[in-house]
């Protein structure tokens, strides 16, 4: 107890005097007088009078009173006469601060507060037995386990990292907090932390095998660091995988955010190798990789649109977000289906304690969560929504064609989380979200993702642990076309039923997980159905598709020694293309077109077309140089089957989503990366240095003037074409001070090379030629400083460079109409993208024990605003040529301020 009490006392007065300084000037003198009154109630009263802060632990003053009469005293002489006859002492750091301790404790002779030190005669720490009153062989291994948790909401601890400093022996929880160390018998200090978790030191005695649990409160007075934070400390020196990350929730929720929203995703497109598909878009392009080929879990389920309001928002809510890991290296085994990276996301368990809640309002949207204990607190609830109230802004636009537009989204989660027994949890979530925009009274788009799952932890011994999920969801996308005469609705869409099981292995050094995964896709590829007898639309119904992606994997992490260690993975997926319909088949040698159709096969329902199967080995190794720095490499094959065929950037409600089929090979990614890592003092500073290569098989790019809409021959549209990507990642990292926040930079590049021999299927007559979303160039800098305890002030700034695009270099006139030339595809840029966004966070309660917490936020996107592209059109005007103009989303700073608060 008394330890956590010095840790505390540090951590409070590590702030300079001028960040505690009180804001107004306090009374000189006071009186009082007090008759048994309780202890709390008097510092309470000094505090308001002297304008003061008093810090003490709540315990301490449990049914204490004081009897006093004061008259002009001073506030030393008041706190004296108000601590008299208690074993308590006070301390005075500075005019605004004072601390009260046990007697016991004393100041240095320098009279520095934060070397407060025990006597040589305080007691010695509580040593607990572990393992029976009999002390195994002093030769024997024995084994600590135990959980990690969040003790203030009951949830797992995942990264907590659990060590013994004095013999360099450490380990972190999984994603259920699970930790297990080996140790010989005898007495040892075990410390166990956790980022925004206050840090435990645990003495032992360990006679042998045995359990120590362990519950992390919030820390009192924590910093507002922007931190990436990986499993542990020093994790990305000491561990295996590169090109991971976890990021901190509670840290991201105090960077500038786009009208008062905080995004976790626009937080990812910071990171080096993570560009944005352009301004305001939720989409991202990874190591140059297509918006596609990232597989984004949201509590395992697949997520297929991951935006709400055109891409100015990201469908996750931070206020249930419990962990985020986002793979774009080495890909462990257990991912599979995309090529790029993994997101994955998962969202947090219901107190188990106390009924407590969050939320926030914005200028555009509120959200709210609310969670408890069920079932005598065996179990707890989630229950969280998020809606906005955007549509007032077109209200009060000054054009008035923009006034009828309207754009709304909502989303909801509901989760259970049940303690079967002390070896067995399930939880079962839902979520729920619906997109609608227009921009005239004729057509609005709309979207919508309804998801659920269910999923089961089973804690076989220490050494075997069971995760077992199913899950369900259905991704609608619809427009609705309203003009008089043309009234109709186009709808498609994605259904998928799927469960995936993992069982984790521990053996000394050794970790693995092995597993397996399916999922059954429902591919709604497009109809168009009139609204009305009066329509003038034909009814048009592209054939259902059906798919099954399956996969077994194995991955062995494994640490040698404290040099070197290595992770091997195997992943092997299967994928069937089921029928029910009619397959065209082509004239060998010839292109793909209508004149070169040469019969149709017919398939019965689930009836196999095509099979595609293959291996997905994956390495990772690293080599530590010392203990401050290391070398790692790694590589990864991965394939995915799935494709979005459009022609936007970003994901849209009017993207395609295809399987691969007779006529489309699934995609074929091989990545190699070789990367240096240092941490600096006491890893506060992280740096790291990242080159990577990446080869990609049969994506897809479609023919110039390629018609993608209800096309019932798409395979005829399309070509595949081979990728490579390239390019080094920097980035300092500072995560301690009141400076934090880091910066990064990334050369990159992105190509594309169609391989056919026929001219109509190729793009600039087969020459290599940039993607769309090639950017070389892209700088981040994020930045948090703690002003004081109550202010803390951020900003970001980005730059990249343009994104090319096709531009049309000369025109015809044929038969009076203006016919634009076009040169070869995407050899011209846009200009090039920065932007500086800021905010302040304002604290209006600090106390620790506090029913209600909240937050002001002020913020202003693109503060210089500037007028950046998004992308380049044409315009004719009769008698002139067509005029090249750029479009851009946002061309203007916006401010916002919003109101986040717990309780």
């Amino acid at each position: 107890m008394k330890k956590l009490y010095l840790l505390l006392l540090a951590s409070v007065l590590s702030f300079s005097p001028e960040q505690l300084q009180a804001q107004t000037a306090p009374p000189k003198t006071f009186s009082v007088a007090y008759q048994n009154a309780p202890l709390k109630q008097a510092l309470t009263e000094l505090e308001q009078k002297f304008g003061v802060k008093i810090f003490y632990r709540e315990e301490w003053l449990t049914g204490k009173t004081v009897t006093l009469n004061l008259k002009n005293a001073t506030l030393p002489e008041a706190l004296q006469a108000t601590l008299a006859g208690s074993e308590y002492v006070f301390m005075q750091y500075d005019a605004a601060n004072v601390v009260v301790m046990p007697a016991l404790l004393e100041k240095t002779s320098e009279g520095n507060i934060a070397a407060v030190r025990i006597r040589k005669d305080d007691i010695a720490p509580k040593v607990e037995i572990i393992g029976g009153p009999r002390i195994a062989p002093r030769n024997q291994k024995l084994t600590l386990k135990g959980v990690v948790k969040d003790g203030k909401h009951n949830e797992p601890a995942i990264g907590a990292t659990v060590q013994v400093e004095k013999l360099g022996i450490g380990t972190v929880t999984d994603i259920n907090g699970n930790y297990e160390l080996k140790l010989v018998p005898g007495k040892h200090e075990v410390s166990i932390s956790a980022v925004g978790l206050e840090t435990q030191k645990r003495t032992i005695q360990l006679n042998g095998s045995g359990t120590l649990n362990a519950e992390l409160l919030d820390i009192a007075f924590n910093l507002s660091e922007v931190q990436i934070e990986a499993e542990r400390k020093n994790n990305n020196v000491a561990g295996v995988q590169m090109g991971v990350n976890r990021l901190s929730i509670k840290e991201i929720k105090k960077m500038p955010a786009l009208l008062g929203e905080v995004d976790v995703v626009k937080t990812l497109q910071l990171l080096p190798g993570v560009t944005s598909v352009g301004e305001a878009a939720v989409g991202y392009n990874v190591r140059g990789g297509n918006a596609d080929q990232n597989l984004i879990l949201l509590d395992q389920v697949p997520v297929f649109n991951p935006m709400h309001l055109f891409g100015f928002f990201s469908v996750f809510n931070p206020d249930v977000v419990q962990d985020l890991t986002f793979y774009r290296g080495a890909i462990p085994a257990q991912f599979g289906g995309r090529l790029s990276s993994i997101l994955d996301v998962k969202q947090k368990e219901g107190s188990y304690e106390k009924v407590q809640g969050s939320g926030g309002i914005g200028i555009v949207s509120g959200r709210l969560a609310v969670e408890g204990p069920v079932l005598h607190k065996k179990g707890s609830f989630l229950l969280a929504g998020r809606s906005s109230y955007s549509d007032w802004i077109f209200k009060k636009l000054p054009k008035a064609s923009l006034r009828d537009d309207q754009a709304s989204f909502y989303d909801g989660t509901i989760k259970f989380s049940a303690l079967l027994s002390e070896q067995t949890k399930v939880m079962a979530s839902g979520y729920r979200s619906h997109d609608s925009f227009g921009f005239s009274a004729d057509t609005i788009y709309s979207s919508s993702t309804t998801n659920g799952s269910v999923s089961i932890n089973h804690i076989f011994s220490d050494k075997f642990i069971l995760n077992a999920t199913a899950f369900t969801g259905d991704y609608a996308m619809n427009i609705d076309f309203n003009a008089p005469g043309n009234e109709a609705q186009y709808a498609s869409g994605i259904k998928q039923q799927g469960f995936k099981t993992d069982l984790l292995v521990r053996q000394g050094r050794q970790k693995i997980n092995v597993g397996g995964a399916a999922t059954y896709y429902n591919f709604e590829q497009g109809s168009l159905v009139p609204l009305s007898e009066a329509s003038n639309i034909n009814a048009d119904v592209l054939p259902l598709e059906r798919a099954l992606e399956s996969a077994l994997y194995l991955n062995d992490e494994i640490e040698l020694n404290s040099v070197f260690s290595f992770t091997v993975g195997l992943r092997y997926s299967f994928y069937q293309n089921y029928g029910n319909g009619a397959v065209l088949n082509y004239q060998s040698g010839k292109p793909k077109n209508e004149l070169t159709v040469v019969d149709t096969a017919y398939y019965g329902k689930n009836e196999v077309v095509q099979r595609y199967r293959g291996a997905e080995p994956r390495f990772a190794l690293k080599y530590a140089l010392n203990e401050k720095s290391s070398v790692k490499a790694g590589y990864s094959r991965t394939r995915q089957y799935m494709h979005v065929i459009s022609n936007t950037l970003t994901i849209s409600p009017v993207d395609i989503w295809k399987t691969s089929n007779s006529h489309i090979k699934p995609q074929i990614g091989d990545q190699v990366s070789l990367g240096y890592f240092r941490n600096l003092k006491q890893n506060t500073i992280e740096t790291s240095a990242e080159i990577y290569y990446k080869q990609i098989k049969d994506q897809l790019d479609f023919k110039e003037g390629a018609d993608l809409f209800l096309n019932h021959q798409l395979e005829t549209a399309l070509i595949a074409a081979n990728g490579e990507a390239y390019g080094l990642e920097l980035m300092v990292n500072k995560k301690g001070g009141l400076l934090t926040g880091w910066a990064s930079y990334a050369y990159s590049r992105s190509w594309l090379k169609t391989n056919s021999s026929f001219a109509e299927e190729q793009i600039n007559e087969g020459r290599k030629y940039p993607t769309s979303y090639d950017k070389p160039h892209n700088l981040n800098l994020v930045l948090n400083y703690q002003l004081t305890r109550r202010l803390s002030a951020s900003a970001n700034f980005t730059y990249s460079t343009g994104r090319p695009f096709t531009a049309s270099t000369a025109f015809y006139v044929i038969e009076g109409n203006v016919v634009p030339y076009y040169a070869d595809r995407n050899q011209y840029r846009i200009p090039d993208y920065h932007r500086l966004d800021l905010s302040l966070t304002f604290l209006t309660n600090l106390r620790k024990n506090k029913k209600w917490e909240g937050n002001w936020n002020l913020a202003v996107y693109n503060v210089y605003a500037r007028n950046n592209a998004y992308s380049v059109f044409y315009r004719h005007k009769y008698g002139s040529q067509p005029r090249v103009f750029q479009l851009a989303v946002i061309g203007t700073a916006i401010p916002s301020i919003s109101y986040n608060f717990k309780f």
